[in-house]
């Protein structure tokens, strides 16, 4: 009973997620230039605030490991308390820019760090023996994202946006409700006693018992830095091509929309496919994406461009969730699961929006797609290096 009410609760707890992250991450440039803040600055904020998400998802990962009767649903019921609160004081309209800042950044470090700790809910569950279809889920919610962008594209011309706070906390308290509804399987603690297993990884370390994650890690920072140069900053790049909001949230869309086929279906594929193959697969699309969307000379090629997320961002998330849970043993795959959340939407995210915010301003549109054309070339040699690594 409980297993049967769990694969239901699972698939709504991405789309609700990932409705309220559309509203925080997705129009973050939207959001952040409605108070004054030069791209310079959106990207400092953002960027700090996946900086936070680095230091906060291994430190609860290892909280969840020591603790006796700490979970990561728990945790998760927490963050998303705090973000409420911070939600809250932000439709209050609080004094102060820079207050504003601040609060966007608390919200924006939560909203990155959420997604791994679902993750490990689902792995927690088929570690545990159980049948959960992480990718359908995560697809799912895919589709929420893109369906909640469309509608943000429209009605960010209809309300003052201090009202997208309350959209968020409205999500975040039906998020709340399906944690509630949704029962934890026991954390991935393996047979091995834990207290051997802590001390094995404080001599070893994680990188030198797994060579090849420091390499995959590398890698997934740098394909991340320019997903999300793109994405934070796609409102620029579709006005220096004539578009406006509406474009932005029609071009989230279809990115979004087309990642649920691809996420779906990913547990047959990876049934077929080595899932080693799949990742480099998905990193030369991450590439191709970038100098797409560098040749977009109207708002058909750049939609074009987003059309090629179902083989990026689409695929690429699911296969390292499960690259992770194949290659790591049971103990360890909590903290592994919290490293590629913190190194993707984390650390990825931070450099990428700091860096972005810069050169756009330098060096408009074109001159930060170039770089995010670099930096997916060099990611994509960091994965196939350490995919091929291990024997």
């Amino acid at each position: 009973m409980k297993t049967e009410r769990n694969q239901a609760v699972y698939p709504v707890l991405h789309m609700v997620f990932w409705c309220a992250y559309a509203i925080i991450w997705g129009y973050t440039a939207v959001y952040l230039g409605h108070y004054g803040y030069s791209s310079g600055v959106v990207g400092l904020v953002t960027g700090a605030g996946a900086v936070i998400s680095v230091l906060l998802q291994p430190l609860l990962a290892y909280m969840v490991k020591k603790g006796r009767n700490l979970t990561t649903g728990k945790l998760l019921f927490v963050l998303k308390i705090i973000a409420i609160a911070v939600a809250l004081w932000m439709w209050g309209e609080p004094s102060g820019k820079w207050t504003v800042a601040i609060l966007f950044m608390i919200l924006a470090a939560i909203e990155v760090t959420i997604p791994s700790m679902l993750s490990t809910l689902a792995m927690n569950h088929v570690n545990s023996g159980h049948r959960i279809n992480y990718g359908a889920a995560r697809g799912l919610g895919s589709v929420a994202y893109a369906l909640a962008s469309f509608a943000l594209g429209y009605l960010v011309k209809q309300m003052e946006i201090r009202w997208f706070a309350l959209l968020y906390v409205v999500l975040s308290l039906f998020f709340l409700l399906f944690c509630v509804l949704f029962r934890e399987m026991p954390e991935a603690v393996g047979s091995e006693n834990s207290l051997s297993a802590l001390e094995e990884q404080k001599q070893m370390g994680i990188m030198k018992k797994y060579p090849f994650l420091l390499y995959f890690l590398v890698g997934t920072v740098l394909l991340f830095m320019g997903h999300n140069m793109i994405n934070i900053f796609l409102v620029n790049i579709i006005e220096e091509v004539g578009g406006n909001s509406e474009n932005l949230g029609v071009a989230i869309a279809i990115a979004a929309t087309l990642e649920l086929p691809i996420m779906a279906y990913f547990n047959r594929l990876a049934e077929k496919i080595d899932v080693r193959k799949l990742l480099v697969f998905s990193s030369v699309c991450f590439l191709v994406k970038c100098i797409l969307t560098y040749l977009s000379g109207n708002l058909m090629m750049i939609y074009l461009a987003q059309t090629v997320q179902i083989a990026a961002f689409g695929l690429f998330t699911p296969a390292s969730v499960h690259f992770i849970n194949v290659f790591m043993k049971r103990k360890d795959s909590g903290i592994g699961q919290a490293l590629l959340g913190a190194f993707s939407l984390g650390l990825g995210g931070a450099l990428g929006n700091v860096i972005g915010g810069f050169v756009l301003e330098r060096f408009g549109a074109s001159g930060m797609l170039l770089v995010t054309i670099l930096l997916s070339a060099s990611g994509l040699l960091f994965i196939i290096k350490s995919v091929f690594s291990i024997r």
